[in-house]
């Protein structure tokens, strides 16, 4: 090719070019902080969707203009996609996915695509979508997101030392009602009654323990002096906590948490999953032996 005729394209125009695409990825490694390199799997895998019909064309801008905790879920149905990806067999994937108490369906992203887009579609197009994301990789991720990396990694260990500090805080016994000279103690006694009312229950996976500090420390950096208290519970010996109940300050904070319209909000604390919904109490047993928790809260 005669060299008169090749276009030069800055790296500045290229950034412009894919503006949207920066602004996902940096939602998802920056405000997230979800892992660098699944993100990028992440991406490839919505440059693929915008190539599969017209009327996709504008996801990735449709979604870096949605709320955190939307952008979080449309993640990690991406991440269920790739997932389906590695496995050969599709009846297998789907025993994984129950077994590690995750929904064998990806709703958010076949409503998005009118019903083109499933997990069954997706196993059976894994060497075209892996050659697709391959491509996109390359092409787009590598180039457009490098200086985003830099700031995401800078950012991730400066959090994590605020982090640390925190949790070492809460292992200690302290809370922010201890940081806020016990204000939040006896706002908590005399609220008491309509507790239930901003309590979040949360669930765990299976085989991934979580600690209580790392849920407070999670939650507080994400949305600020919110948590009043974590009760732990659903462990024997030596077992892992498979559930827990969050105490919100106030019942207007619960929507922060929860999606509106979702059975099930779904979030990643260092690299673990955690999913939200509002708590159930339980009055049909007033026994004092019994669980404080209803066990319809499990599933």
């Amino acid at each position: 090719m005669d060299s008169s005729s090749t276009i030069s394209i800055t790296r500045e125009e290229f950034n412009t070019f894919h503006l949207y695409d920066r602004a996902l990825f940096s939602r998802l490694v920056i405000t997230l902080r979800r892992d660098i390199r699944q993100s990028y799997q992440v991406m490839s895998f919505l440059l693929y969707l915008e190539t599969i019909a017209p009327f996709l064309r504008n996801l990735i801008a449709d979604f870096a203009s949605l709320p955190d905790a939307v952008v979080n879920m449309v993640a990690d149905e991406v991440v269920t996609c790739m997932r389906c990806l590695s496995f050969d067999d599709f009846p297998a994937f789907v025993t994984h996915l129950r077994r590690s108490i995750l929904s064998p369906e990806i709703p958010y992203i076949t409503g998005v695509t009118r019903g083109y887009l499933t997990l069954i579609f997706v196993h059976n197009n894994r060497e075209n979508i892996l050659f697709e994301m391959k491509k996109h990789l390359t092409r787009v991720c590598v180039r457009a997101f490098e200086d985003i990396c830099v700031r995401a990694e800078m950012y991730n260990r400066e959090i994590e030392k605020r982090e640390k500090a925190m949790a070492e805080m809460s292992q200690l016994g302290f809370s922010s009602a201890v940081q806020n000279g016990g204000s939040r103690t006896r706002r908590f006694s005399s609220r008491r009654a309509n507790a239930d009312n901003r309590t979040i229950f949360l669930t765990f996976s299976r085989g991934y323990p979580i600690s209580k500090a790392e849920v407070y420390a999670y939650f507080t950096r994400r949305f600020g002096e919110i948590v009043e208290a974590i009760h732990m519970g659903g462990a024997g010996v030596n077992a892992q906590t498979l559930y827990a109940t969050m105490v919100l300050s106030s019942a207007s904070r619960v929507p922060d948490i929860l999606i509106e319209g979702v059975y099930r909000t779904r979030y990643i604390i260092n690299g673990k999953h955690v999913w939200a919904r509002k708590f159930i109490p339980s009055h049909k047993s007033s026994s004092k032996h019994l669980s404080p928790y209803s066990y319809r809260n499990l599933f």
